[in-house]
């Protein structure tokens, strides 16, 4: 099996960055790598409920995320299944938060369960360029609110 971890800082409050992660509104902005973008965002966020993602690219091709939240700490800890619709591949991501003393947001994101290096590696790719939009919309949530 393969898995990765991510560790990164965000410009944010912990409150904003967490919230990123369960508001559909802000989630739009940002769960989507690259030039994709979410076109719907269904959830019961608590846990063992279930979320589905629609990511659709400018020409109009589609992917499906569904999953199940697992373990849900307010400000702290987030875990969930993952699994693109087409596929029968189930991994798990983790997302723990840390609030820096500077009002920074740490987080740490590992998903783990990959059959193949190349899907895991995929999967990094995808993570990694959807962070950099996550930053971007912590960073536009936190303007309204100052």
């Amino acid at each position: 099996m393969y898995d990765f971890t991510l560790k990164g800082f965000l410009n944010a409050d912990i409150n904003t960055v967490y919230g990123a992660f369960n508001n559909p509104d802000v989630i739009c902005k940002w769960f989507a790598p690259g030039n994709l973008v979410v076109t719907q965002f269904m959830s019961n966020f608590s846990e063992g409920g279930h979320y589905r993602a629609v990511l659709a690219s400018p020409d109009g091709f589609q992917q499906t995320i569904v999953g199940t939240y697992q373990d849900i700490q307010e400000n702290q800890k987030l875990s969930f299944t993952w699994r693109w619709d087409d596929t029968n591949d189930m991994t798990k991501v983790e997302v723990n938060f840390f609030q820096t003393p500077n009002l920074s947001t740490r987080i740490e994101l590992t998903q783990s369960g990959f059959h193949r290096e190349q899907d895991m590696l995929h999967q990094q790719y995808g993570w990694l360029a959807c962070l950099e939009k996550l930053s971007l919309a912590t960073r536009e949530t936190t303007a309204k609110v100052a």
